[in-house]
């Protein structure tokens, strides 16, 4: 076989494998994914800190958070393997300590990143530009409307 129908050959195929990802609009991730020799699921040139361990309070939880830096922006990112009970009106949150309280969230003291998108699985909340990190202790998974800390994960520096 000639170089020259190897390196078509390699091409097309690289070209078939990416094509669902480009229909997708998540090109950019799996280019750079691709071309990472980070944990899975981290970008090239993305920062995250360890796995936080998610510490059960008020629901059964499984799973660990984690803090991501990519292309500049920071997301507090929950594994595959999460799960959380039944709740309503379910909020991730930045809380100031390294643990929040078991109920009554002092509005001072917290940031809310969002309802949360599902009970189960692998997810991310972005974290608005303006806040430091470095000002948080935990992030926290709150239920509103009873003002109870579900589960939270110490941010370890």
């Amino acid at each position: 076989m000639s170089k020259t129908v190897v390196a078509l050959a390699f091409v097309v195929g690289a070209v078939l494998s990416i094509a669902p990802a480009a229909r997708s609009g998540s090109f950019g991730l799996l280019a750079q994914s691709a071309m990472s020799d980070s944990s899975p699921g981290a970008a090239a040139g993305s920062v995250e800190t360890a796995p936080l361990s998610l510490v059960s309070v008020d629901a059964k939880t499984t799973g660990t958070g984690r803090i991501v830096l990519e292309g500049g922006k920071s997301y507090v990112q929950l594994s595959e393997d999460f799960t959380i009970g039944e709740a309503p009106a379910i909020r991730m949150t930045l809380y100031k300590d390294a643990a929040p309280p078991k109920k009554t969230y002092d509005p001072k003291k917290y940031v809310d990143l969002g309802a949360l998108v599902s009970r189960k699985g692998e997810q991310r909340y972005a974290i608005p530009a303006n806040l430091n990190i470095k000002d948080y202790g935990s992030i926290a998974i709150w239920c509103k409307k009873f003002d109870v800390t579900l589960a939270y994960a110490k941010i370890e520096r």
